[in-house]
């Protein structure tokens, strides 16, 4: 297990905070889990009579003719169903936990959803406490990091522990690499991110992922690879507030650089764009004081504050003397 998925599972490590930048990125959108009845091995007590034997394996057929036909409120219930007369069974649990979090994906806000959160996640670590392997060990690890990463802090290192233990035991889904980047990002493991990140582009390229993955690379000190995917999404995205974003943090690393024309240039470029940006009139302002030009630096925070009365840094800087 890599270093950075330690934690509550294994009480080895102390808990991280959410990245200071990473909320601003929107979460990816959940995939389908596609599971098969062939992934499924039943396992029968010899013991028990021929007759009940028939039962449970009509009913486990049934339940997975249901999922495999897209019916998660039928698994669910039928799940419940084969629970109430085997409360420990490993395969009634995992499909009652996999469907539910489906069903809980496909909700609104609100108690309902948070219900069926819940008894995926309760559902799904009773069915990995059994003594024995599941048959779908690694899918059910799969959902158990999807759950922990859509809880957030301070379930995070939760997150990437089950994500990697899902990998460990032969599972990957389609975006398994994209939640292990972002979930390692949020706790602050920029440097494992960013080999998630990697990973994660090359598969399936996006801007949501490029900005970051620029982040990621910008907390890490290595402002080649940042400018690189910060460049890159603003040629692609088509979302205003995506080439926003990365216009800002282009900014401030031309700011660092001392590269006052260019920040200038980025600065512009935003409230060009969107007159009523707040931030983007406070960074010009930011530029002018630099340049040496007071007037032309106050002019902008004035901006600011009109825009924004509660402009914290905007209002600090008209309170001072330039």
């Amino acid at each position: 297990m890599k270093s950075g998925a330690r934690g509550r599972a294994g009480g080895l490590s102390k808990r991280h905070g959410l990245g200071r930048t990473i909320a601003l990125i929107a979460a990816i959108a959940v995939a389908v889990l596609g599971l098969g009845a062939a992934a499924y091995v039943f396992l029968i007590n010899p013991q028990q009579s021929q007759s009940r034997q028939v039962r449970q394996g009509l009913s486990r057929q049934k339940l997975l003719q249901a999922w495999n036909s897209g019916d998660k409120a039928l698994t669910i219930e039928l799940s419940k169903s084969g629970l109430e007369q085997l409360p420990f069974d490993s395969f009634y649990l995992s499909m009652l936990g996999i469907s539910s979090y489906y069903v809980a994906a496909d909700s609104p806000e609100g108690d309902e959803r948070q219900a069926l959160i819940d008894e995926a996640l309760f559902s799904l670590r009773k069915a990995l406490a059994q003594p024995k392997r599941l048959p779908i060990q690694g899918q059910v690890e799969y959902v158990l990091g999807k759950i922990y990463f859509q809880k957030g802090e301070p379930w995070l290192d939760l997150s990437v522990y089950y994500l990697e233990r899902s990998i460990e035991d032969g599972y990957e889904a389609k975006d398994t690499e994209q939640f292990l980047a972002l979930g390692y990002a949020a706790i602050g493991d920029h440097a494992t991110a960013v080999q998630h990140f990697e990973k994660a582009l090359a598969k399936a390229p996006s801007d949501v992922l490029k900005l970051s993955a620029a982040i990621s690379y910008k907390e890490l000190g290595e402002l080649d690879k940042t400018v690189e995917y910060l460049s890159s999404s603003i040629e692609s995205a088509a979302d205003a507030l995506l080439v926003q974003r990365a216009r800002f943090l282009l900014g401030e690393i031309a700011m660092e650089k001392g590269e006052l024309s260019e920040a200038d240039r980025l600065y512009r470029s935003i409230v060009e764009t969107d007159p009523g940006s707040a931030e983007g009139w406070y960074r010009l302002g930011l530029v002018a004081e630099a340049l040496k030009d007071p007037i032309a630096a106050r002019a902008a925070w004035r901006k600011a504050t009109n825009i924004d009365p509660n402009h914290i840094e905007a209002r600090k800087k008209l309170a001072e003397r330039l």
